[in-house]
């Protein structure tokens, strides 16, 4: 019976400590290497200028887009959206093209168009075999003259 108790003692002696176990695995969880999912914004690099219909005005606006990812997955959307920037601009601007001014200066107008201009980008980036990402559009600046 002295055997068996020594062979017991030591069976448990050799388990590995839980909690040094949980330690090693939090220090290969790939969410802290990557970082925690937030949102990242990407101020879009051109202004979207049009003719407001039946008048002689112009509109011009800027956006800034909203990714929710690790920062190194919305660096990679970031540059995906960089490179698609010259096919985007001219269905952005097909969003705004039809809106007259009353749409456009109010509050519930923009607020359609940066649903609108969000759900075009995404349905483009599905089109070219992305997943769709934009999390929300923001009208940073406008301006009818």
């Amino acid at each position: 019976q002295a055997a068996k108790e020594i062979v017991a003692i030591e069976t448990e002696d050799n388990q590995p400590d839980v909690d040094q176990g949980q330690e090693a695995a939090d220090d290969d969880d790939p969410a802290l290497v990557l970082g925690e999912p937030d949102f990242q914004y990407y101020p879009y690099p051109s202004t979207i200028i049009g003719n407001v219909p039946n008048s002689t005005k112009l509109f011009s606006f800027e956006i800034a887009v909203s990714i929710y990812d690790t920062p190194l997955a919305a660096n990679v959307m970031i540059s995906t959206l960089e490179e698609r920037e010259p096919q985007l601009r001219p269905h952005i601007l097909e969003n705004a093209i039809d809106l007259d001014e009353s749409i456009l200066l109010s509050k519930s107008g923009r607020a359609d168009l940066e649903e609108d201009i969000k759900e075009t980008i995404n349905n483009y980036l599905a089109r070219w075999g992305y997943d769709p990402f934009i999390h929300a559009v923001e009208i940073t600046s406008f301006i009818i003259t």
